[in-house]
């Protein structure tokens, strides 16, 4: 089952979506992400401009795409 999380927009980089995925953004995403109404923008940090890519949907929601990994161990 997948769940979502709704919430508002916010300016609170703690809130931002990322998603780590272990190697290169897929060109392909990007690209429909950026054809369904968002806009590739610079971070609000530098350290994700360096590992990944931020999109801002229509909403004003941002989105991280990670080009990094992530583990809790």
């Amino acid at each position: 089952m997948t769940q979502m999380r709704i919430a508002r927009p916010s300016t609170d980089l703690a809130a931002i979506e990322r998603f780590y995925l272990d190697g290169p953004e897929p060109d392909d995403l990007v690209e429909r992400l950026v054809a369904a109404g968002g806009t590739v923008v610079p971070s609000r940090n530098p350290y994700w401009d360096t590992w990944g890519v931020t999109i801002v949907d229509p909403d004003s929601y941002r989105l991280v795409l990670c080009t990094r990994s992530w583990s809790n161990r």
